[in-house]
Parts: structure tokens; sequence; C-alpha cells
């Protein structure tokens, strides 16, 4: 019996040597190829190409990406997804930005407006004063400064214009026509000249609102600006957006108040998912073997599209029949005929944009980052996108008609032929994409500023 047991016992300890071998092999040979793939990274002079792009990708998407405080500026520290750009709960509005903060990327001034400068309540002497109001698109949502939003650009392009007029007045239509009909062709021939005043361009957007936050925050806070002009860039969100919200609010709050919490194992995927894509050899592999271009999955998406479930494709967050659309759609008519109302009581000049959105672009002038966005936004996005614009199209146009003050800018095919990537994401512009978006503003602003030439002999 004794001799049975031992031999038992041999048979027993000469499996554990194969056992151990296999062990530290599915340890060893992973954590080896790292080291191997680390090294060859670096005596390749790779490093920078493997790691630089995707580190500041991600460092541009976290600076822009929402962080919410309580009415009393404390964090909701239970909330997940917590980004850098402030905002402060808001029982009217949902949230607005907080005042007084920066970084690399923006800088929000102390009214909570996306500005280097304060905005005094009284305007400074002949200052012409264009608000912006919208979401992530107007915001500038991804850009690389407040210089590079379409609001900066636009502002730099009414200043420049005056600019000229003064240094060159030749160029442009004189106050008061020759006497010769061929002189008064070739004057009326030149651009018109525009109010020679100090224009400033207020970027008051706030990334995610849709309509009813707009329409809030120009009533309980814009409005005391004594805006001349009024620019609402928007639509987007409002497809987005349940027709059971009249606005948006902070995400997962309500679960908040009532005490569900994010589940500790779905954070420790995520440690784990964020440690595994660091990995030089899985870095390796995706930029060398899969020959990957595409964007991460997480600017590929709207930053702080707050009803948008980042675990589900973006279309079935648009609506799924044709009941639910035109909730949805008569819900943004009721708010832009609300400003558009404030507008004409109060005497000032509306312009309202549907935003640019990707699905506007032809395919043939699509960048291969732009194709890729578009492949991961779902099967029936474009289709349901195109008919949610065709429908805001129509109450658009239908709702500034009821105001002489008011003008439609119909944007959603503005990049249709564009050369180069207009979009980062769906709605959000490069800074060159922008700069297209400010002329387009600017021509329809230029256009309602114009000064007409009096007739030769008029009397002043």
């Amino acid at each position: 019996m004794y001799t049975r047991r031992r031999s038992s016992w041999k048979r027993k300890t000469q499996r554990r040597p194969w056992l151990l071998i296999i062990v530290l092999l599915l340890i060893g040979v992973p954590i080896g190829l790292e080291l191997l793939t680390r090294l060859v990274v670096q005596l390749a002079g790779l490093t920078d190409e493997l790691t630089a792009d995707r580190s500041g990708e991600a460092e541009i998407v976290e600076a822009y990406k929402l962080g919410f405080l309580n009415p009393d500026g404390q964090p909701y520290d239970e909330l997940p997804n917590q980004g850098e750009l402030l905002a402060v709960r808001d029982p009217l509005m949902g949230y607005h930005l907080r005042p007084d903060q920066k970084n690399s990327f923006w800088t929000i001034n102390s009214q909570g407006f996306r500005d280097e400068e304060p905005v005094a309540i009284e305007k400074p002497p002949g200052e012409v004063r264009i608000f912006v109001l919208g979401g992530s698109t107007a915001f500038g949502q991804l850009n690389s400064n407040n210089q590079a939003t379409f609001a900066s650009q636009l502002e730099k392009l009414l200043n420049e214009r005056v600019t000229g007029q003064q240094n060159n007045p030749d160029r442009y239509q004189p106050a008061t026509l020759p006497y010769r009909a061929d002189q008064v062709e070739q004057a009326l021939a030149l651009p018109p000249r525009i109010s020679e005043q100090p224009y400033r361009v207020v970027n008051a957007a706030v990334p995610g609102y849709a309509s009813g936050n707009e329409l809030s925050l120009l009533v309980q806070h814009v409005a005391e600006y004594n805006p001349d002009m009024l620019i609402v860039l928007n639509s987007y969100s409002d497809l987005m957006l349940p027709s059971s919200h009249d606005g948006v609010d902070i995400p997962g709050l309500d679960a908040l108040i009532e005490g569900e919490e994010e589940s500790i194992g779905s954070e420790i995927t995520a440690s784990v998912r964020n440690w595994f894509n660091r990995l030089h050899s899985v870095r390796v592999y995706q930029h060398y073997i899969l020959q990957s271009q595409e964007k991460p999955p997480e600017q590929l998406i709207p930053l702080n599209m707050l009803t948008v479930n980042p675990g589900h494709p973006i279309d079935k967050t648009l609506a799924t029949d044709d009941a639910e659309l035109n909730r949805r759609v008569s819900r943004y008519r009721s708010h832009m005929l609300q400003i558009v109302q404030w507008s004409s009581a109060t005497r000032k000049r509306l312009f309202v944009g549907l935003q640019p959105e990707i699905t506007g672009r032809s395919p043939d002038a699509m960048t291969p980052e732009e194709k890729a966005i578009l492949a991961k936004l779902g099967n029936t996005y474009t289709e349901r996108v195109q008919l949610g614009y065709t429908k805001l199209a129509e109450v658009a146009d239908q709702t500034v008609k009821s105001s002489a003050n008011a003008r439609l800018l119909n944007l959603y095919k503005l990049y249709e032929t564009y050369e180069g990537q207009a979009f980062q994401n769906p709605t959000s512009l490069t800074d060159e994409a922008n700069g297209v978006l400010a002329k387009r503003f600017f021509d329809a602003i230029a256009a309602e500023l114009a000064l007409q030439p009096k007739p030769f002999g008029a009397i002043e």
C-alpha cells in the first residue's frame, strides 16, 4: 500500500512541471512580446508615430468632454465619464458652463461664454454686438482654440471689412453715387459698404444644447446683454432628443439621485480596456497590421450628445417612426417660434442656421477619416438624418417667415463638395471648415448691413 501511494505521488509530481511550464508560457510570452516590441519601437524611432497622435486626440477629447457640478459647484463624483469642460446644474437651462475656466484648447470668460474677454452688460459706444447660440457645432467642439471657432472668425471678417473700407475706400461702393450713368453702373458693381463700427461676436453656445435649452439661455441670460443680432445654429440635438424632453439635462442625474451608481464591474472593465489599448504590441498590430486609420471611438460620435447611449449606434437614438419624428420636429418649431417672436418684439435681427452634418457631404468628397466616421453611425443613420433635416427645414422656413426680422440659412449641405476634411465627428467641424461657415454668415450679415449709396445731389 505504501508503494502504491508513493508511485501515485510520483505520477502526480511528474505532471506538475508541465502545468508550471504552461502557466509560465501564458504569462511570459505576452510580457516578452511586449518588452521586445517596446525595444524594437524605441530602436526604430517609432515611439512618436505610435503614441503622439493618439495621445493628442485623447487629450483634446477629454478637454472637450463635459464634467458636471451641482448648483453649489461641487462635482457629481458618481457620474461616469466626467471631462474637463465644467458645467453647472441649472433648473432652468439644464446646465450652463462654469465661468472662469480655461485649458489649452478653450477659454470660458467670467460670464460663461467662450471668449477671452468679459462681456459688459452695457455695450461700449458704437459696438455692434452679435450673440451666437447653439450646441457643439456653434461652440466649436474639438477646435484647436477659441480663435478657430466660427464665431471668432466671423468677428474677424466683419472688423477686417471695416478696416478695408477705411484703408481702401475705392474698392467699395461710395456713400454718394457719381453723376454720370456709366460711373453709377461701375460703382454699384463694387461690394457694398457696411457700417464702420466695431463688431463683437460673442460665442454663448453650450455643447449638447437643443432648442429648448437655447431658448431658456436667451431669455434667462443673453437678452440682458442687448445683442443687436442673434445667430442660432442648431437642429441636430433636436433630432436626437426624445420628444418627452423639452431640453437636454445632465445624463444619469435622476439615477444618481435615486442612489443608483455605475457598477464596479463596468469600471474595472473600462480600466482593463484602457490599459490593454496602451500596450505597444497592441498599437503596433492596430497601426501596421490592421492599417487602421480610424479616429478613436470616443471621437467618432458627437461629444456631449447627452441623449446618446455610448454603447449603442447613434441611429438607435434617432426617431424610429414618423409619429415620434413629427413630435420632435414640432417641439423644435415651438421653441424656434418663441425665439423668432422675441427677435420681432425686441427688433433684433435673427439668423437661424440649420447646422451642417456629415451626411450632407458628397461621398466623392469625403476623406477616409469622414468615411470611417459615417461607417460607425449605424445602418439606418443616413436615411433617418436626411428625413429629419427635410422636416426641420420645412418648419424652420415657415417659422422665420412669420417675422421680417428673421432669416433662415440651411447649412446642411454647406460642405457637400468641400475639398479636405470638414467633419471631425458627425457635427464637429475642423478649424478650416469653420472658416467656410464664418464666411457664409458674414455674407448674410453684410447683406443686411449694406449701406445704400445716396443719389447724386441728394440733400444730406
